[in-house]
């Protein structure tokens, strides 16, 4: 553990349970220290951007927390602490949990990184869950927190190993689960057909889909292929099984889409609204994600191999801003939109903080040996996201969620779908019509 060489101040955040009884602990140990706690009402108005941190002279204490949350309010703060010169630490969690105040340097991952999945409290025992592109990232991360909410997890995948490897780790790290690993491709209509026709599950998560915008940009008819077809044939299977629910995995490049994968997000989007509309027995909603921190091919994954290759990362454009989120907040926003009876909305989180590359860069490298390079953003990567469209509408909110409906889907869209999945329309007609929806 890192041995803190505390200064003139010090500004304690994270874990609200545990903020007083470190504060006792500090002002016992360094009483010559201002001291100042930065609470959850602290962090979450202004005063956080006029805080008085003396150059040179500041301690910061993160206290890892049980949920991770509010990444970007806290990443932004930590980079004004970074460039004030302050020093920053982490008590871990497994260490004040028995009441041991130890100290190690500050890393980013921190922040967000989920350890041991804990499973949800969400009870749902006498029914089957369905995830697609269930050994990915995401679709894991599910199968791994609702392990013991459903009588049958089914994981629908095309990559072996991945399927394979996490049969492995459910079966070692939660042996009372019951999951089915199906290897499949969710374009494959007969196989898909098979699937829901043994299972007849009551709840589907659509997670499967191409996300890499760069690689994509020259890939549309695949993408066409299993970002459209592919959420077609599922939602098609969800209704005729008498699903009770299906949920679409989106994400904020699906908002004002520059690139071809957004492109293909937002045609999913108003699929699952479409089938909202014509279809009473199931109810279709979709979660819009920014970036889910840690995710395969995300930015930090990316710059953690940089670093090793060339002691260097690259940042497209410094000033770009992203929203992140935490896999707690995937968990709690899944749970919400779960319990939800609502159907045709697009369900995301209230307060999120987008974040500038060079705020992530600044504090990925923070007491790491490593220097960023500036390029230019890449194709079909946009400056600024959005999670929220300008002409979708507020349908309910409370202190963590946003529920937002955009009732516009053009009335020829079931012809328009039609021609766009067609085998017999040209490659240049068929683009045409892919973006034609990207208003």
């Amino acid at each position: 553990m890192a041995k803190p060489d505390f200064k003139t101040q010090i500004i304690l955040f994270g874990e609200a349970s545990m903020l007083l009884q470190v504060s006792n602990f500090a002002k016992e140990n360094w009483p010559k220290a201002k001291l100042l706690i930065l609470d959850e009402k602290r962090l979450h108005t202004n005063e956080i951007e006029h805080l008085d941190i003396q150059e040179d002279q500041c301690t910061v204490i993160y206290i890892e927390e049980k949920h991770k949350t509010d990444f970007g309010i806290k990443a932004a703060f930590l980079d004004t602490a970074i460039n004030a010169k302050a020093e920053v630490f982490t008590i871990p969690l497994q260490d004040w949990k028995k009441n041991t105040f130890n100290f190690k340097q500050f890393q980013l991952q921190d922040l967000y990184k989920i350890d041991n999945v804990a499973p949800s409290k969400l009870t749902q025992q006498h029914k089957k869950l369905l995830i697609t592109g269930g050994a990915g990232f995401i679709g894991s991360a599910l199968v791994k927190y609702y392990s013991n909410s459903f009588s049958e997890i089914i994981i629908v995948d095309q990559s072996e190993s991945a399927l394979f490897y996490l049969e492995e780790e459910i079966g070692f790290l939660y042996p009372n689960a019951k999951i089915r690993g199906l290897l499949a491709d969710i374009t494959n209509r007969q196989r898909m057909t098979s699937i829901f026709e043994e299972f007849k599950p009551d709840i589907v998560i659509h997670a499967a889909a191409y996300k890499h915008v760069v690689l994509l940009e020259n890939e549309l008819e695949e993408v066409i292929k299993n970002n459209i077809a592919g959420t077609y044939i599922v939602f098609y299977l969800a209704e005729t099984y008498k699903a009770e629910q299906c949920i679409l995995l989106s994400t904020d490049k699906a908002v004002n889409p520059k690139s071809i994968m957004g492109t293909s997000k937002l045609w999913a989007e108003k699929l699952c609204l479409w089938f909202s509309q014509v279809c009473d027995e199931t109810r279709f909603k979709t979660i819009r994600f920014g970036n889910v921190l840690g995710s395969t091919g995300s930015v930090l994954p990316v710059w953690e191999k940089q670093l090793v290759w060339k002691k260097l990362i690259r940042v497209n454009n410094p000033q770009a801003y992203r929203y992140f989120f935490t896999l707690q907040e995937v968990f709690s926003l899944t749970d919400f939109i779960l319990e939800s009876k609502k159907s045709g909305c697009v369900f995301t989180i209230l307060n999120t903080y987008p974040v500038a590359l060079k705020t992530m860069a600044n504090l990925f490298l923070y007491q790491r040996s490593g220097e960023i390079m500036e390029s230019n953003l890449k194709q079909g990567e946009k400056e600024q996201e959005q999670l929220i469209a300008e002409n979708e509408t507020t349908v309910e909110q409370n202190e963590a969620f946003l529920i937002v409906r955009n009732t516009e889907i053009k009335g020829d869209f079931p012809e328009q779908l039609n021609l766009l999945l067609s085998d017999k329309m040209l490659f240049q007609d068929k683009k045409s019509i892919f973006e034609n929806y990207k208003v």
